[in-house]
């Protein structure tokens, strides 16, 4: 019988703490709503500290992808030009094939806006177009000359002031014997750089708002996301701070926060310099993306009011609620104290009910069995002492009575036996599942013979149990394989192996297995799949298994297919950090 202990509340201690409550408890609720809010400013602060630091390094990464970009493109054509230069029809060509040439380098490569030849004087004798822009001389004379006395490529820069912002490359272009016969030149428009600037922020900030900028080493605008309307009054040179930083380091990309040259609002803005690529040296610009605060803190402010106004609704009503139900929790306490002890004393009634009904099955089971004796062994004496002697529905209806005491002797026999599993067990102790199995097996040791099985078993652990229920398990599974063997002789195999923190157990046969429907309907008590005419027995030897592993804190299931064997499971609660995850093997015991 299980004896659960009772706890007397003393009703003093609850009037104190009611009184406590009905005093302070306002007062806690009002100095709680000061602590979050304080707490709520600082973590709104340190949360804007800290998207600003996320947004500014995209910001910087985003400059830095998009200045690496430009010094891609214009290095390859920094490529072009040299190919131009070196086309044997550019070279040699007349001026139609080599207006045709240049037509469809035009085509291939849409960065270019005009491609041109010139001859040895700097005359264009062949072009894509009559002027590169239509302001700009053809030629840039000083250019030419440059490129003319050194022979290396020029790069003409990008001026801010010009109708066509774009930028040029000059390449010489020599005969079959080095005889200087002029250039080729092309001219890039900065506008077919924009799709750069756009693909990076549609890619980086889809809808949201941004904005991005190219400038000079200078500070002067070349171009940027919304062109002015005042554009046209002259080139704008900026003296912000992102400016000054980048140009201080070419080769560093950061952030910081500034004020918005035109707007006049406060924005982040990542900034990173054009380095050129490989033997290209670049143009020496700087690549600004910037975006607002209020953009940056969109997130941040949309949870400050939402939790702001969950705080107004919920924390004010709150502290009124509070006065309230401290009122209300005297009046209540009373009833909880009434509540718990009913509850205990439920809990002790269930308690000597549980053991009350054990103790009731084992006394029923125990005192049934007198009187079933001396009608089974009357049964047994009419049968002995009148068979023949009657009619042959008297040996008949003898024989009835005599087999219906006899099972129900066998079902009071193991219901007996079951009601045991609990109430005469043994405290567990450090069992050698080896010796446990060797001891089921003596015993089955006939019916072993009998069916000329063969039994084998791997090195079993040793467990806490109650020994003498486990050999009961051992037997009851292994009587079943002999039992349900089939036509062949029974080949049983018994194995462990660790799993966490139990041991897993399992008893299979080569017997004729179980329709995989009926695998949780064999261990409930009395029920059988097959007639008493088949095999014999009641129906309670798989209920007992189950009842004493779970007892051991573990569980049992089986494995089968019709006709084909059975793998029945157990488990055996075995929390000892010795070996994890390890299969118990070694010697193998074989009983034939």
């Amino acid at each position: 019988m299980i004896a659960f202990s009772t706890t007397t509340v003393q009703p003093p201690a609850f009037n104190t703490n009611g009184r406590w409550t009905e005093r302070l408890l306002p007062t806690l609720l009002v100095l709680c709503f000061f602590i979050a809010t304080a707490l709520g400013l600082y973590a709104l602060s340190f949360l804007r500290a800290m998207l600003v630091e996320e947004r500014g390094n995209e910001l910087a990464m985003n400059a830095a992808a998009v200045a690496d970009t430009v010094d891609r493109v214009l290095f390859e054509r920094y490529g072009d030009i040299q190919l131009f230069a070196n086309d044997g029809v550019i070279r040699e060509g007349t001026s139609e094939e080599r207006t045709a040439r240049l037509q469809h380098y035009h085509r291939l490569y849409w960065y270019y806006s005009w491609l041109g030849i010139t001859d040895a004087d700097g005359t264009v004798i062949a072009a894509t177009d009559t002027h590169p822009t239509p302001t700009a001389a053809p030629i840039n004379r000083a250019a030419f000359e440059a490129v003319r006395q050194s022979g290396n490529i020029h790069l003409e820069p990008v001026s801010p002031s010009a109708g066509e912002k774009s930028v040029g490359y000059m390449a010489p272009i020599y005969g079959a014997r080095g005889a200087f016969r002029g250039v080729v030149a092309s001219r890039v428009p900065i506008e077919n750089l924009r799709s750069i600037f756009e693909q990076e922020g549609r890619l980086r900030y889809g809808q949201a708002p941004y904005d991005w900028l190219l400038l000079t080493r200078d500070g002067a605008i070349i171009s940027e996301k919304q062109v002015p309307a005042d554009s046209a009054k002259g080139p704008a040179v900026l003296e912000i701070p992102s400016r000054s930083r980048a140009a201080s380091d070419r080769n560093q990309s950061g952030f910081l926060e500034e004020v918005h040259h035109r707007r006049g609002h406060s924005v982040v803005t990542g900034y990173a310099s054009t380095r050129g690529y490989r033997e290209f040296p670049g143009f020496d610009w700087i690549v600004l993306f910037r975006q607002g605060h209020d953009q940056i803190y969109a997130p941040v402010d949309r949870l400050l009011w939402t939790v702001g106004g969950i705080g107004l609704l919920v924390i004010l009503p709150l502290t009124g609620f509070g006065i309230l139900v401290s009122w209300k929790l005297g009046r209540e306490r009373s009833e909880l104290i009434k509540t718990r002890q009913d509850l205990e004393k439920s809990v002790a009634e269930l308690g000597r009910s549980n053991a009350d009904l054990q103790q009731f099955a084992y006394v029923a089971s125990h005192d049934l069995q007198e009187p079933l004796r001396m009608v089974s062994s009357y049964t047994q004496l009419l049968a002995k002492r009148y068979r023949g002697k009657l009619d042959a529905d008297a040996d008949e209806f003898i024989a009835y009575a005599v087999d219906g005491a006899t099972r129900m002797q066998r079902l009071i026999q193991d219901l007996l036996a079951y009601s045991r599993v609990s109430t005469g067990s043994q405290p567990f102790e450090p069992t050698p599942m080896g010796a446990v199995l060797s001891y089921a097996m003596d015993n089955l040791l006939s019916a072993i013979k009998e069916n000329q099985a063969v039994i084998t078993h791997d090195r079993l652990p040793t467990v806490r149990g109650d020994a003498k229920q486990l050999a009961q398990v051992f037997q009851n599974l292994l009587s079943n394989a002999l039992k349900f063997h089939g036509d062949q002789p029974p080949r049983i195999h018994v194995s462990a192996q660790r799993k966490e923190e139990e041991w897993l157990f399992s008893v299979r046969d080569e017997g004729i297995g179980i329709d995989p429907q009926f695998a949780g309907r064999i261990f409930v008590i009395f029920q059988r799949l097959h007639t008493r005419a088949e095999y014999p027995g009641t129906g309670i030897g798989l209920a007992i298994c189950k009842k004493i592993v779970e007892r051991h804190g573990g569980r049992m299931w089986v494995e089968s297919e019709t006709g084909k064997g059975a793998t029945f499971w157990f488990s055996i609660l075995d929390p000892s950090p010795k070996t994890s995850n390890t299969r118990s093997e070694g010697e193998t015991t074989r009983v034939e």
